[in-house]
């Protein structure tokens, strides 16, 4: 790609209560989104490193994506399949940063948007207000829906998964997300005390993943590969068990993992879902759009702009063309 032009926003959203995550407490969520020019086309890519997931910080990926738009702005060429940052510029690149440089090429070369899939909804906050938006539900219901665990004791843990399950209709199932919270006993323990039918996959249940196929064989409760699929050196291999493959853009890295594990899981017959790390209303439309081309049948977990004040952008995102984005959350860094 010849006369390229590079350019950071840096932005900062208030959160509408704080986000629990594992060790970390947010209030607000803070990124960076790349823009790249070339002649009158457009491309976005948004770097979020997320506290508690991300291997680096805000500044590591920021000073990482100044030297990208140095490089561009300076003439150096550059492609969609090019390993840039690695070959050009002799860094080593990080997850949220390689995500947003191929992702903001990517959005250059679209020529349309694909309709977006139905978003998978996700069950946050007090189990009083779980039950009460259950309670309320209009319309159909969702085959699926995703709920978080592993903050409270086991105990409580139980009790919430049992309460959302009577509230909803038979024919629905829960995707159960425990972070890693868990030792494998007490993942028996909960397993026990469940219906495990009703659940579809719980994500990560132990830290060790040599356990989860230990999990489903003394209980038949089925997981999902979250964080284990973001280390780099991993290698996603046929498990007992195994019902998907969770995939965070953010923390796996560039749109070339992400591909390879939608690809390797299909092969061995699993689920592949795209899911969000907090990403702006600009991240999560370029998660809607992979998961449209790629995964089409599946519906991802992007049910997180609910969690903001208000949303990056102002109106309707065009491809090619410039996405008006609100300045009262960003300002230009280079």
């Amino acid at each position: 790609m010849k006369d390229c032009k590079a350019d950071i926003l840096r932005y900062r959203l208030p959160l509408k209560q704080p986000l629990w995550l594992k060790r970390a407490c947010l209030n607000k969520r803070e990124g960076l989104i790349l823009r790249l020019r070339i002649g009158d086309r457009w491309g976005y890519g948004e770097i979020a490193p997320l506290p508690g997931f991300s291997r680096e910080s805000l500044a590591d990926a920021e000073e990482q994506l100044q030297a990208f738009c140095r490089a561009v702005n300076d003439g150096k060429p550059l492609s969609l399949n090019s390993p840039f940052l690695t070959d050009v510029l002799r860094l080593q690149p990080i997850p949220s940063v390689l995500f947003g440089i191929e992702s903001a090429l990517w959005w250059l070369q679209q020529d349309h948007w694909f309709v977006p899939p139905e978003t998978g909804p996700l069950l946050q906050g007090s189990t009083v207000d779980i039950l009460q938006r259950l309670a309320m539900w209009q319309g159909n219901w969702p085959t699926e829906f995703k709920l978080k665990i592993g903050r409270d004791s086991m105990e409580d843990d139980c009790v919430r998964i049992n309460q959302v399950l009577r509230a909803l209709p038979k024919s629905v199932s829960i995707k159960l997300d425990a972070n890693q919270q868990w030792t494998l006993a007490q993942a028996i323990r909960v397993a026990a005390s469940i219906d495990v039918k009703r659940v579809a996959y719980i994500e990560e249940p132990t830290a060790h993943v040599a356990e989860f196929s230990q999990l489903y064989e003394q209980t038949g409760l089925r997981f999902a590969l979250d964080e284990t699929v973001q280390l780099p050196e991993y290698l996603l291999q046929p498990m007992r068990g195994l019902a998907a493959i969770v995939i965070k853009p953010t923390l796996v890295g560039g749109l070339a993992r992400c591909r390879q594990l939608v690809t390797t899981g299909r092969n061995l017959g699993v689920r592949t879902v795209f899911s969000s790390s907090y990403e702006s209303s600009i991240g999560l439309h370029i998660l809607e759009q992979l998961s449209a081309q790629w995964t089409p049948k599946e519906q991802p977990g992007l049910d997180t702009l609910s969690a903001f004040t208000d949303s990056l952008t102002s109106e309707k995102m065009i491809a090619g063309q410039p996405v008006a984005i609100n300045p009262a959350f960003s300002a230009i860094q280079s």
